[in-house]
């Protein structure tokens, strides 16, 4: 399958945070072919391995969900009152085109609403809305309208807008963080196919990173890795009005590697260690300005013991928004880097 088309697929499903079934359904699909086990743990996450000749284990983690919005009240008229499921920056929410998923699967279209700028005054109009003051519209005229279509207290919703591809190279979309790291992780899978690998690949698709890291840190209690990587859709900031210092990563660059964040000191071995790997190939990479985010790998790589984890990522602008854009030269070459990673992360353990 092309990049672009398997990023449409994987942007397109809804997975919010707690609600990632359908989204593990279609990476389950997509992944089977490439693997030798595949299973779904006690709260969700989809572990997928793919046999070595060694006993060691290199686990990859993308995780699964997005950022989205929950039902905390219906309102007599119909109207729902949401609260936040993840990072959301309460100022781009007004407006936007929602999706609500019902208890049967079914999905209800809304927007959320606001007071109209004509009835506010000039000093209402300066001020950026509170949470508390927003509101979903999906047409209705009572509750129990809405209570018919399925929805209740605890309904997940998404603000959603279909894919599309602006140029050859630049795609957008929902959820590339961390959709894009899924389809990093698939990809290459694809590309390892028919290559015979010293370590085991534990490829963990996560579940609730955006409120906690929470499927990253029981996975890697369960793989018992001997080396991590997670691989994610990260802040990219190369726009207008934002300094060079305070730009996390920048598109058309190549992947970004972490050497530190707000979770995690990346091993300084290990990050030289991936430098070389690109450098070998002549993958183009930069460097995740610190402290910015946070990862899995802030929960993987304090598993049990320990592990030595680190971090590569598609630079994704917009990340934790409604559309995020990326290039698919970055995409690739993340690819690229992260399947040279999985060939030779035995010569970094030593095996």
């Amino acid at each position: 399958m092309e990049s672009a088309e398997l990023l449409e697929k994987l942007s397109g499903a809804f997975g919010v945070s707690g609600f990632e079934e359908e989204v593990r359904e279609l990476i389950a699909k997509l992944t089977r072919p490439y693997v030798d086990e595949m299973r779904v743990d006690t709260l969700g996450n989809l572990i997928a391995t793919r046999a070595g000749r060694s006993g060691r284990v290199l686990m990859l983690d993308a995780h699964m969900d997005e950022i989205g919005l929950m039902v905390s009240y219906i309102e007599e008229e119909g109207f729902l009152r949401f609260a936040p499921l993840g990072g959301w920056d309460v100022r781009i929410l007004p407006a936007q085109a929602l999706t609500v998923r019902t208890r049967s699967g079914t999905l209800v279209k809304g927007v959320i609403g606001t007071p109209p700028p004509h009835i506010l005054s000039p000093k209402e109009r300066e001020q950026p809305f509170k949470l508390e003051e927003l509101f979903v519209d999906i047409g209705v005229g009572s509750r129990s309208e809405a209570e018919a279509l399925g929805i209740r207290i605890g309904s997940p919703a998404v603000i959603a807008y279909p894919f599309e591809r602006l140029n050859e190279q630049v795609v957008m979309g929902k959820a590339f963080d961390d959709r894009a790291g899924c389809a990093v992780l698939i990809k290459t899978l694809e590309r390892l196919q028919g290559s015979s690998l010293e370590l085991t690949l534990a490829c963990n698709f996560a579940i609730g990173e955006e409120t906690g890291l929470k499927g990253a840190r029981t996975a890697a209690y369960q793989i018992e890795p001997d080396l991590a990587l997670a691989l994610e859709g990260t802040i990219g900031a190369d726009t207008p009005g934002v300094p060079p210092s305070r730009q996390p990563t920048g598109l058309g660059k190549g992947p970004a590697i972490s050497v530190a964040d707000r979770t995690l000191i990346v091993n300084g071995r290990l990050v030289r260690f991936i430098e070389e790997l690109a450098e070998a190939q002549g993958i183009p990479y930069q460097y995740k300005l610190p402290p910015f985010g946070g990862t899995d790998a802030g929960a993987i790589h304090l598993s049990r013991g320990g592990v030595l984890a680190g971090v590569i990522s598609v630079p994704c602008r917009y990340i934790h928004s409604p559309l995020s854009l990326l290039r698919l030269d970055d995409f690739e070459n993340t690819v690229r880097l992260v399947s040279e990673f999985a060939k030779e992360g035995q010569r970094f353990l030593g095996v």
